[in-house]
């Protein structure tokens, strides 16, 4: 299935604003940009959900309910496959260079392997009413010209992720802050290494288990198989180079996702999409 994503989204609309102020709060958002097939977060997300419901049919744990929060973490993969008519959400959206700016400031990985794990969090009352009210104070102080926003934002957006962080931990029973988290670290290698190795045995390697164990426990922390995440994420990258790269040739694109042939790539492919490359990326020319 392709990905339809929205151009007319908020969230797309405002990306360069985005990069350019840091934060920015996005109010009335009804969909995601993107419906119908897994992408790739660029940013930090915070996605407050007031009403209705964004879905994903493989995995229950991501789906986004009345008082969730979901944080996605840069580079996290979304999996929504279908919303409510009715849904409204808030996002605050944080740079990348910001993100990084708070990481050096605040470091809290121990939330950041949370929330990729499982992005949403349902809250309770009283926990959403405090998220509203940080989610409230951030929006009028990046909107705000104070010469101190971006050190207020900075702490202010540290605490909100920490309180995000324990209510994670305080509402699931099976989450420990301070254990290891294998699909954290799996993540974490697949997003720098996916242009070397595509095999499970690989990164079952760099989390220093068997392959069988590796598998079981990926499966076991996030309803879906290691070498799921694997393709999902590399169809995903070749996706985005067909796209954004037209100057680039399908063997320049199959090299760079590390196949070792272009044929390789080709059969990949056509077996997570229906498509070859070549149609892919010629998709809407006849339309």
């Amino acid at each position: 299935m392709d990905v339809k994503i929205d151009l007319q989204h908020p969230y797309i609309q405002q990306l360069k604003k985005i990069d350019e102020q840091g934060v920015v709060v996005i109010d009335n958002i009804s969909a995601p940009p993107a419906i119908g097939d897994a992408y790739i977060a660029s940013n930090l997300l915070i996605i407050v959900c007031y009403r209705g419901a964004i879905i994903n049919d493989d995995v229950s744990e991501y789906r986004l309910r009345a008082h969730d929060v979901s944080v996605l973490m840069p580079d996290q993969l979304v999996l929504p496959t279908r919303v409510t008519d009715d849904l409204c959400c808030t996002n605050v959206a944080i740079s990348r260079q910001f993100y990084d700016r708070l990481l050096q400031q605040y470091p809290y990985t121990r939330h950041g392997d949370l929330f990729r794990r499982r992005p949403p969090c349902l809250l309770t009352e009283e926990q959403f009413r405090s998220v509203l009210d940080a989610v409230n104070l951030t929006r009028t102080i990046s909107q705000s010209e104070s010469p101190h926003r971006l050190a207020q934002l900075a702490q202010l957006l540290s605490i909100l992720l920490s309180m995000l962080g324990e209510y994670h931990v305080a509402n699931y029973s099976d989450e420990m802050p301070n254990s290891t988290n294998v699909f954290s670290h799996f993540y974490d290698a697949l997003a720098r290494h996916y242009c070397k190795s595509h095999e499970m045995a690989f990164y079952a390697n760099i989390c220093c288990l068997s392959p069988k164990h590796f598998s079981e426990v990926i499966k076991r922390e996030t309803g879906i198989s290691a070498n799921k995440w694997i393709a999902t994420y590399v169809t995903i990258r070749a996706k985005t180079l067909l796209d954004s790269r037209k100057d680039y040739t399908v063997q320049q694109i199959s090299d760079s996702l590390g196949f070792s042939e272009q044929s390789s790539f080709a059969r990949f492919f056509k077996k997570q999409t229906g498509m070859n490359p070549s149609e892919y990326r010629n998709r809407f020319l006849l339309t």
